[in-house]
């Protein structure tokens, strides 16, 4: 009896590490999803590396395919309301401390763009380079993509997502200068996919709302 059991127990095992995929079957599967991603809000903390000391921001990020969003910053308190709209071709930025809005009908390659995960997925899909790790932290194991950014801005040069293995869900992304130096980090909370969102929500007026 003790001899089934263990030959059934190293069947299981040998079943189970067969069934494990590698990083190219995730990575696949990971494109699968996102590539159905039509929208998606999160809250991300970003680091700002670069000065004397980071800077911190807290904000609630939106985003809808192919390249509208909407960052609205929660911490720090005296940025708190800070927002910006982007429509695909202009940008609406509001602070409400003062009341004021201001309109930029040039606002292409923003750095703001390369912190959203779709736009990351712009990028991987342009460039078709992609490079491939593992790391495990706090117990959860991750893929990490490694993808260039486009424009050859030497202080934006890379992309690094982290993605959780099992759940597909992002959980850190790094943009690297040419010297891979991290420039800017930025960690995802409260993600959720394909939410209803109206365009209308990316013009002017949805800022006085």
């Amino acid at each position: 009896m003790r001899r089934i059991v263990l030959l059934l127990l190293s069947i299981v095992l040998f079943l189970t590490a067969c069934s494990e995929m590698t990083d190219e079957e995730i990575f696949y599967q990971i494109q699968k999803k996102y590539n159905r991603m039509e929208s998606y809000s999160c809250v991300a903390k970003i680091i700002i590396n670069g000065g004397k000391e980071p800077k911190k921001y807290k904000a609630k990020q939106i985003f809808k395919r192919p390249n509208k969003y909407i960052i609205q910053i929660i911490e720090p308190e005296e940025s708190k309301g800070i927002t910006t709209i982007y429509n695909g071709e202009q940008a609406w930025i509001y602070h409400p401390q003062i009341e004021q809005s201001i309109l930029i009908r040039d606002y292409k390659d923003s750095p703001n763009e390369n912190m959203f995960v779709g736009y990351f997925l712009k990028n991987l899909n342009t460039t078709e380079m992609a490079n491939l790790e593992s790391e495990k932290i706090d117990n959860n194991d991750y893929l990490i993509i490694t993808t260039m950014i486009p424009g050859n801005n030497k202080y934006r040069m890379y992309q690094k997502l982290w993605v959780d293995k099992k759940t597909y869900l992002p959980y850190k992304l790094y943009i690297l200068d040419k010297d891979k130096n991290i420039t800017t980090e930025i960690y995802y909370s409260d993600f959720l996919y394909n939410f209803d969102i109206k365009d209308e929500k990316f013009e002017v007026y949805a800022l006085k709302n």
